[in-house]
C-alpha cells in the first residue's frame, strides 16, 4: 500500500502530460489556424489554403476577403457550406461575381471531373489570380475564368472599386465623383444568353453576388435560366445596393417569379427557411441571403 502510495505522483504527473499532448494534438487538428499556412510571394499576393484543401491567391491589400483567408482559410462558411451541397457529381455551376474565386474553386471541386464551372469577374487582377488558383490545383480542365461583368446586354461599362474593399466593386451608372481611394477600370458586359448560345447548355447551381445590378444580371439570361429546369441560384438581396443601380427587389424578384421560382433564406447555419416572395419584393433595406429554386433543394449529404 505503501508504495502504492509514493507512486501515486508521478502516475498523477504522466497522466497529466498525456493530457497535455492529446490537447495539443486535438487544438493542431481543429483550431482555424490549422488550416492556413500562407506563404507571401511579392507583389500584394500570398499563396493559402482554402479550407485547408484548395490553394488559393489572395491580394494581401484587402481588407474584406483576404484576412479572413489568409488566418481562417474560410470564407462565409455557413454559405459555402450550402453551395457545396447543392452541387452534385457532373453539374453545370457559374459563379457570378467570382472576386478571388472561392465559390469558383469550391464549385470545381464539388462538380468534379465530368462538371464545368464559369467563372465571371470584371476586376482583371482579380481574374487573373483566379486563374493561378484554378491551375496551381489543376482543374483548368474544368473551370473557366471570364474577365467580363454580367450584364442585360453585350456593351462596356466603368468597374469601380478599390484594393482595400475589393469585394465591394461595382458597374458605375454614371461618371460621378469616386469615392476616396476608389478607381475605375473600363470592362465589357455580357448577356449570358449571348454567351452561352448552345440549347444543349444548361446551369445547375448558381451563385450571384454582383454589388446591385442582378435584375440586369438575370434579364441577361432568360432563356438560359429558362431551359434549365434544375437551377439553383443563391443570390444577395440588398434593396438600397440595387435601387443604387436603377432596379429594386420587387424587380429582381418579379423576375424570378416569372421563371417559376420559389425562395428559402438561408441561415446563418447553413438552413434553408421557405419565405414568401412577397415579403421579399417589398424589401426596402437590409440584406438577406437567398436561394432561388422551382423545387425544394435536394442537397448532398
Amino acid at each position: 500500500m505503501l508504495r502504492r502510495l509514493l507512486s501515486l505522483p508521478s502516475r498523477v504527473q504522466e497522466l497529466s502530460r498525456r493530457l497535455e499532448e492529446a490537447i495539443a494534438y486535438f487544438a493542431g487538428r481543429s483550431h482555424p489556424l490549422h488550416f492556413t499556412p500562407n506563404a507571401y510571394l511579392g507583389d500584394h499576393t500570398s499563396l493559402t489554403l482554402l479550407e485547408g484543401r484548395i490553394k488559393i491567391f489572395v491580394d494581401t491589400r484587402g481588407n474584406d476577403l483576404s484576412p479572413h483567408l489568409l488566418i481562417d482559410g474560410r470564407w462565409e462558411p455557413n454559405y459555402t457550406r450550402l453551395f457545396e451541397r447543392l452541387i452534385q457529381p457532373g453539374d453545370t455551376v457559374l459563379d457570378l461575381g467570382a472576386h478571388h474565386g472561392v465559390y469558383a474553386l469550391l464549385g470545381a471541386v464539388a462538380t468534379g471531373p465530368t462538371g464545368q464551372v464559369h467563372a465571371f469577374e470584371p476586376n482583371p487582377h482579380l481574374a487573373a489570380l483566379l486563374q493561378r488558383s484554378l491551375a496551381v490545383n489543376g482543374l483548368t480542365d474544368r473551370a473557366a475564368v471570364h474577365n467580363v461583368a454580367v450584364g442585360a446586354a453585350e456593351g462596356s461599362a466603368e468597374l469601380v472599386f478599390s484594393w482595400g474593399w475589393s469585394g465591394g466593386g461595382f458597374v458605375a451608372v454614371d461618371n460621378g465623383a469616386l469615392p476616396a481611394g476608389y478607381q475605375r477600370h473600363r470592362c465589357r458586359v455580357v448577356a449570358l444568353d449571348d454567351l452561352f448560345r448552345d440549347p444543349a447548355f444548361r446551369v445547375d447551381v448558381m451563385k450571384i453576388d454582383v454589388e446591385g445590378t442582378e435584375a440586369r444580371a438575370m434579364r441577361g439570361m432568360v432563356g438560359l435560366i429558362g431551359r434549365s429546369p434544375r437551377a439553383r441560384i443563391m443570390f444577395e438581396l440588398a434593396p438600397q445596393m440595387l435601387a443604387g443601380q436603377g432596379s429594386s427587389a420587387a424587380e429582381l424578384i418579379g423576375i424570378f417569379t416569372d421563371l417559376g421560382f420559389r425562395f428559402w433564406a438561408i441561415g446563418d447555419d447553413s438552413a434553408l427557411a421557405a419565405v414568401d416572395a412577397g415579403a421579399l419584393a417589398t424589401m426596402q433595406d437590409g440584406i438577406r441571403n437567398i436561394l432561388a429554386a422551382r423545387d425544394q433543394p435536394t442537397l448532398r449529404r
